[in-house]
Protein backbone atom coordinates (compact mmCIF):
# COMPACT_ATOMS: atom_id res chain seq x y z
CA UNK A 1 0.00 0.00 0.00
CA UNK A 2 1.10 3.06 -0.96
CA UNK A 3 1.87 5.48 2.35
CA UNK A 4 0.44 9.31 1.65
CA UNK A 5 3.45 12.30 1.81
CA UNK A 6 2.44 15.07 4.11
CA UNK A 7 4.41 18.53 3.72
CA UNK A 8 6.26 18.88 6.73
CA UNK A 9 6.01 22.67 7.06
CA UNK A 10 2.00 23.12 6.41
CA UNK A 11 0.86 19.22 7.70
CA UNK A 12 -0.30 18.85 11.55
CA UNK A 13 1.84 17.13 13.94
CA UNK A 14 1.45 13.43 13.15
CA UNK A 15 1.23 13.40 17.21
CA UNK A 16 -2.50 15.34 16.50
CA UNK A 17 -3.22 13.71 13.65
CA UNK A 18 -3.39 10.32 15.67
CA UNK A 19 -5.37 11.52 18.21
CA UNK A 20 -8.01 12.95 15.43
CA UNK A 21 -7.78 10.02 13.31
CA UNK A 22 -8.65 7.54 16.18
CA UNK A 23 -10.51 9.88 18.18
CA UNK A 24 -13.99 8.18 16.87
CA UNK A 25 -13.14 4.49 17.44
CA UNK A 26 -11.63 5.70 21.05
CA UNK A 27 -15.04 7.04 22.21
CA UNK A 28 -17.01 3.94 20.51
CA UNK A 29 -14.75 2.24 22.43
CA UNK A 30 -14.75 4.15 25.65
CA UNK A 31 -18.09 4.34 25.75
CA UNK A 32 -19.34 0.69 25.07
CA UNK A 33 -16.56 -0.30 27.53
CA UNK A 34 -17.85 2.07 30.27
CA UNK A 35 -21.84 0.51 29.60
CA UNK A 36 -20.95 -3.33 30.07
CA UNK A 37 -19.11 -2.38 33.03
CA UNK A 38 -22.08 0.22 34.22
CA UNK A 39 -24.39 -2.95 33.80
CA UNK A 40 -21.93 -5.38 35.70
CA UNK A 41 -22.26 -3.27 38.39
CA UNK A 42 -25.65 -2.87 38.28
CA UNK A 43 -26.07 -6.50 38.31
CA UNK A 44 -23.76 -6.73 41.16
CA UNK A 45 -25.87 -4.39 43.30
CA UNK A 46 -29.11 -6.01 42.22
CA UNK A 47 -28.16 -9.56 43.01
CA UNK A 48 -26.09 -9.01 46.28
CA UNK A 49 -27.26 -5.96 47.49
CA UNK A 50 -30.30 -4.78 46.95
CA UNK A 51 -32.26 -7.25 45.07
CA UNK A 52 -35.72 -6.68 43.81
CA UNK A 53 -36.44 -3.98 46.85
CA UNK A 54 -36.76 0.02 46.42
CA UNK A 55 -32.54 1.09 45.09
CA UNK A 56 -31.85 4.34 47.55
CA UNK A 57 -31.40 6.71 44.74
CA UNK A 58 -27.47 7.11 45.86
CA UNK A 59 -27.13 3.97 43.99
CA UNK A 60 -28.23 5.43 40.44
CA UNK A 61 -26.10 8.58 41.33
CA UNK A 62 -23.44 6.44 41.77
CA UNK A 63 -23.81 4.18 38.60
CA UNK A 64 -23.76 7.67 36.94
CA UNK A 65 -21.07 8.70 38.23
CA UNK A 66 -19.10 5.50 37.06
CA UNK A 67 -20.70 5.58 33.77
CA UNK A 68 -19.27 9.02 32.99
CA UNK A 69 -15.87 8.20 34.88
CA UNK A 70 -15.11 5.17 33.54
CA UNK A 71 -15.86 6.31 30.03
CA UNK A 72 -13.92 9.64 29.98
CA UNK A 73 -11.25 8.15 31.55
CA UNK A 74 -10.94 5.20 28.92
CA UNK A 75 -10.85 8.02 26.33
CA UNK A 76 -8.10 9.78 27.58
CA UNK A 77 -6.77 6.96 28.03
CA UNK A 78 -6.90 5.45 24.33
CA UNK A 79 -6.40 8.96 23.14
CA UNK A 80 -2.93 9.91 25.17
CA UNK A 81 -1.80 5.96 23.51
CA UNK A 82 -3.24 7.03 20.12
CA UNK A 83 -1.26 10.57 20.92
CA UNK A 84 2.30 8.84 21.69
CA UNK A 85 1.92 6.49 18.88
CA UNK A 86 1.17 9.24 16.67
CA UNK A 87 5.03 10.76 18.22
CA UNK A 88 6.46 7.69 17.25
CA UNK A 89 5.78 7.68 13.64
CA UNK A 90 6.49 11.54 13.20
CA UNK A 91 10.06 9.93 12.20
CA UNK A 92 8.58 8.33 9.01
CA UNK A 93 8.40 10.57 5.95
CA UNK A 94 4.46 9.45 5.32
CA UNK A 95 1.56 8.93 7.03
CA UNK A 96 1.16 5.03 6.37
CA UNK A 97 -2.15 4.04 4.89
CA UNK A 98 -2.58 1.11 6.65
CA UNK A 99 -2.99 3.36 9.86
CA UNK A 100 -6.15 4.86 8.13
CA UNK A 101 -7.62 1.79 6.84
CA UNK A 102 -7.14 0.45 10.53
CA UNK A 103 -8.96 3.59 12.37
CA UNK A 104 -11.42 3.21 9.52
CA UNK A 105 -11.80 -0.60 9.96
CA UNK A 106 -12.35 -0.03 13.84
CA UNK A 107 -14.78 2.62 13.77
CA UNK A 108 -17.28 0.76 11.49
CA UNK A 109 -16.84 -2.72 13.33
CA UNK A 110 -17.42 -0.96 16.52
CA UNK A 111 -20.84 0.79 14.64
CA UNK A 112 -21.56 -2.71 13.49
CA UNK A 113 -21.26 -3.87 17.09
CA UNK A 114 -23.35 -1.31 18.34
CA UNK A 115 -26.12 -1.61 15.27
CA UNK A 116 -26.07 -5.61 15.69
CA UNK A 117 -26.84 -5.59 19.90
CA UNK A 118 -29.86 -3.04 18.83
CA UNK A 119 -31.26 -5.85 16.51
CA UNK A 120 -30.63 -8.68 18.41
CA UNK A 121 -32.70 -6.76 21.36
CA UNK A 122 -35.50 -5.74 18.84
CA UNK A 123 -34.69 -1.66 18.87
CA UNK A 124 -34.25 -2.24 15.33
CA UNK A 125 -36.04 -3.95 12.93
CA UNK A 126 -38.99 -6.68 13.64
CA UNK A 127 -40.27 -6.82 16.47
CA UNK A 128 -40.55 -9.77 18.31
CA UNK A 129 -44.09 -11.81 19.41
CA UNK A 130 -43.30 -11.06 23.42
CA UNK A 131 -43.12 -7.32 22.73
CA UNK A 132 -45.57 -7.32 20.04
CA UNK A 133 -48.13 -8.85 22.86
CA UNK A 134 -46.81 -6.74 25.48
CA UNK A 135 -47.18 -3.29 23.87
CA UNK A 136 -50.56 -4.63 22.69
CA UNK A 137 -51.51 -5.35 26.35
CA UNK A 138 -50.59 -2.32 27.14
CA UNK A 139 -52.40 -0.03 25.10
CA UNK A 140 -55.53 -1.72 25.64
CA UNK A 141 -54.88 -0.85 29.10
CA UNK A 142 -54.09 -4.19 30.89
CA UNK A 143 -50.96 -3.87 33.31
CA UNK A 144 -49.44 -7.20 31.89
CA UNK A 145 -49.08 -9.73 29.46
CA UNK A 146 -48.08 -13.30 28.48
CA UNK A 147 -47.08 -15.74 25.92
CA UNK A 148 -47.19 -19.55 26.29
CA UNK A 149 -43.61 -21.02 26.00
CA UNK A 150 -42.38 -21.32 22.43
CA UNK A 151 -42.81 -25.03 21.74
CA UNK A 152 -46.00 -25.27 22.93
CA UNK A 153 -47.19 -24.43 19.80
CA UNK A 154 -49.94 -21.83 21.41
CA UNK A 155 -49.47 -18.53 19.25
CA UNK A 156 -51.53 -16.61 21.77
CA UNK A 157 -51.26 -13.21 23.85
CA UNK A 158 -52.63 -12.95 27.38
CA UNK A 159 -53.49 -9.59 29.00
CA UNK A 160 -53.73 -9.60 32.17
CA UNK A 161 -55.37 -7.31 35.07
CA UNK A 162 -54.70 -5.41 38.01
CA UNK A 163 -55.20 -8.33 40.66
CA UNK A 164 -52.94 -10.68 38.04
CA UNK A 165 -55.65 -12.91 36.27
CA UNK A 166 -56.38 -13.64 32.63
CA UNK A 167 -58.34 -11.06 31.48
CA UNK A 168 -58.15 -12.03 27.87
CA UNK A 169 -56.37 -14.52 25.27
CA UNK A 170 -55.99 -13.37 21.88
CA UNK A 171 -54.70 -15.09 18.98
CA UNK A 172 -51.01 -13.29 17.69
CA UNK A 173 -52.54 -12.80 14.66
CA UNK A 174 -55.08 -10.68 16.34
CA UNK A 175 -52.56 -9.02 17.94
CA UNK A 176 -50.45 -7.65 15.00
CA UNK A 177 -53.63 -6.71 13.42
CA UNK A 178 -54.49 -4.58 16.44
CA UNK A 179 -57.88 -5.23 17.55
CA UNK A 180 -58.84 -3.23 20.18
CA UNK A 181 -59.91 -4.26 23.63
CA UNK A 182 -63.77 -4.58 22.56
CA UNK A 183 -63.05 -6.75 20.22
CA UNK A 184 -61.11 -8.94 21.73
CA UNK A 185 -64.04 -9.58 24.82
CA UNK A 186 -66.51 -10.19 21.42
CA UNK A 187 -64.22 -13.04 20.40
CA UNK A 188 -63.57 -14.36 24.28
CA UNK A 189 -67.43 -14.56 24.68
CA UNK A 190 -67.95 -16.14 21.25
Amino acid sequence: MPNLTLNQKTAMKRRYLYVLLFGVPALLASTIISLLLSGAAAGILWIFVFGDSPWPPSAGNMLTVMLVFTSVTLSVAFMSAAYVFGKKQEEQAALNVKHVMASAGATALLVLLVVSQQWLVGNIGTKSDDVLCSEFCRDQGFTGSGRPPRDAGAATCSCYDVQGREAVKVSMRDVVAGESKLECFRKKVH
